[in-house]
């Protein structure tokens, strides 16, 4: 039998759980950087946290929301055991009218979670994205396209919320109004080292991120080129130099890819990111 427990605390519940998040550091790179950011800032309003322990008091998962974003689970369980977590997440959820939107997890883990929901609710579900994880050590040398990466600017916050909804438009994640992806961009430039865009005679032309720390690597997001720039080379470019950058500081780096875009998954492979496992996002309907 499991038990969930709910904690407030960020910091107390990094402290139970961290230890089985890093015993896979590189395929729980999303868990542990929001837990760290949770604890050096206060970003996400109102996170739900809870732990998953068995009969013996052993922390056996967790699942961690940041509304509206979907719920992301991470279970180290035997598969007939998920029927009986999610049957408590369901009565949680009940009891505290908390909605889930959706889970992203490890495939097997997604599919069962899911499925054991859906069995007790009546509720339907669709697979939102088909996605892998990929993990860097050291970046290949492959050709550059012309121009430089360089940081992005004060004043060109327009052009990052702009470019921001176009990369949410083309990976169908959560929907961000125009307002919210200015603030996320003035807020991007004020306060994160590593946002850059790739450009060419002083134009930007495609742009790349490095966000979301865990304890011996940093994650790769936001890689996004315009239609009318793509094909050139230059997301390549953008995350290779980044990658390099973000390899002085950091032991290892991490992604994550739409398995349904070939192109990209391409692409990082060839500067040498090399797959984890498999991740899905299923939306609950």
């Amino acid at each position: 039998m499991y038990k969930l427990t709910q904690y407030k605390d960020p910091t107390a519940f990094h402290d139970k759980v961290n230890s089985l998040l890093m015993e896979d550091e590189a395929a729980n790179n999303l868990p542990l950087g929001l837990l760290n950011t949770m604890k050096t800032s206060d970003k996400y309003k109102d996170p739900l946290l809870l732990l998953v322990e068995n009969g013996d008091g052993m922390v056996a998962g967790s699942f961690i929301m940041t509304p509206p974003h979907y719920l992301v689970s991470t279970l180290k369980v035997g598969r007939g055991e998920i029927q009986g977590i999610a049957e408590q997440l369901i009565t949680f959820c009940k009891n505290t009218n908390i909605t889930i939107p959706g889970f992203v997890a490890e495939k097997e883990t997604a599919l069962q979670l899911t499925h054991a929901w859906c069995h007790v609710t009546g509720e339907s579900f669709n697979v939102r994205m088909r996605q892998r994880i990929y993990q860097l050590n050291k970046v290949n040398d492959i050709p550059l396209s012309d121009g430089k990466m360089v940081p992005v600017r004060k004043g060109q916050e327009g052009l990052l919320a702009r470019w921001l909804l176009g990369f949410i438009e083309d990976t169908e994640v959560i929907p961000m109004s125009g307002e919210e992806a200015l603030e996320r961009a003035t807020d991007m430039i004020e306060n994160e080292p590593y946002v850059f865009f790739w450009e060419v005679d002083g134009k930007p032309v495609s742009m790349a991120r490095g966000a979301r720390r865990t304890e011996n690597g940093i994650t790769v997001n936001f890689v996004y080129t315009p239609t009318e720039y793509r094909k050139k080379g230059y997301a390549s470019s953008v995350v290779a130099e980044l990658s390099h950058l973000l390899l002085k500081d950091h032991s290892f780096l991490s992604l994550y890819t739409d398995l349904d875009n070939p192109t990209s998954n391409k692409i990082y492979m060839e500067i040498g990111y090399n797959p984890v496992c498999d991740s899905m996002m299923i939306s609950i309907l």
